[in-house]
């Protein structure tokens, strides 16, 4: 159909060089995070000191996560087939009403990566200052925003799309269609809010945690009951801290991005939408931030195990 037959433009990104390696990249960034998940899910169980009610909530940021570099790896594995493959025939584009399931899937998952860490970070709130977390409750607590996570999540797409006609074509799935454009911003604004919300909370968590520690550091006792806490909150801070650019990048850049297009050559714009897209780089860093903090840890917990039973040799030494 005539819907479905690039303009000039359409064509000139699909064979941008710029197109071409950033999709690369992004495949390169699935593989890595479907096969780092693995890695890090074993840790969670065996290495690392996180209650069920962390693992749960991490668990599902994984899955999120391996589901949406597996549904846009598919959209970016075909797009670079059609570059490489490409000899004049501009009948490659695709209806945004195709398009609409796997936008939808897809929004499904980046949502529930940008409300899962604010899932953990509230999660260890309660933790911390909430007498009654103890462990069956502290589990029910989390399968209760794990309930919501999935609940904001799954409507996400709906409500972006709501009264959409679908009625035009796109160069992915990926991409918003033109009619829910406008709408996209209120998105983009809620994924600001919330990824603001999780950078500060996160800092101000870090902070408070240290106190706590300088506080107990005389407590051997209070120490190692605490040292559960104190850890799985770090490394939920460390996440949401580091992640933080990223997904500043992505709700901010793109909005702004949209916003400007008018003002810019369509070149320029095509260039950079494609880089702002942070999310399969979010996606990939999730099970390799949390690999490096959880050894880091480990070997911590480690090594002050040595120096206290050092310590305690010593100790013995001099009453003998």
């Amino acid at each position: 159909s005539n819907l479905t037959i690039a303009t000039p433009d359409d064509i000139d990104r699909l064979l941008s060089s710029n197109f071409l390696i950033s999709q690369i990249v992004d495949l390169l960034a699935a593989l890595i995070t479907l096969i780092s998940t693995f890695s890090a899910i074993n840790l969670i169980l065996t290495k690392s000191i996180f209650q069920w009610s962390t693992k749960i909530l991490l668990f599902q940021n994984l899955c999120f996560a391996n589901f949406f570099q597996i549904s846009y790896s598919y959209e970016a594995m075909i797009l670079v087939l059609k570059n490489l493959e490409f000899r004049g025939d501009s009948n490659f584009l695709k209806t945004e009403a195709q398009c609409a399931p796997i936008y939808k899937f897809m929004l499904f998952c980046t949502s529930g990566m940008i409300y899962g860490q604010t899932g953990l970070i509230i999660e260890r709130l309660f933790s911390n200052f909430s007498k009654n977390f103890k462990s069956k409750k502290s589990i029910k607590y989390s399968l209760i925003l794990l309930f919501f996570i999935l609940f904001f999540s799954g409507i996400t797409g709906p409500l972006l799309l709501f009264d959409d006609p679908l009625d035009g074509a796109v160069l992915g799935c990926f991409m918003i269609p033109k009619a829910s454009a406008r709408r996209s911003t209120v998105y983009f604004a809620v994924c600001t809010v919330l990824t603001l919300f999780n950078f500060c909370v996160a800092l101000w968590l870090m902070r408070y945690n240290k106190k706590l520690e300088y506080s107990i550091r005389f407590k051997v006792g209070a120490r190692f009951r605490k040292r559960q806490q104190i850890d799985s909150t770090e490394t939920i801070c460390f996440l949401s801290v580091c992640l933080f650019v990223l997904m500043f990048i992505y709700s901010v850049g793109v909005s702004l991005l949209r916003n400007l297009r008018d003002y810019l050559i369509l070149a320029d714009f095509y260039f950079w939408v494609v880089w702002l897209y942070t999310v399969p780089i979010f996606a990939m860093l999730l099970p390799l931030l949390l690999i490096y903090r959880i050894r880091c840890s480990h070997a911590s917990r480690v090594q002050n195990l040595i120096g206290i039973s050092h310590e305690k040799q010593s100790q013995d030494g001099h009453i003998k």
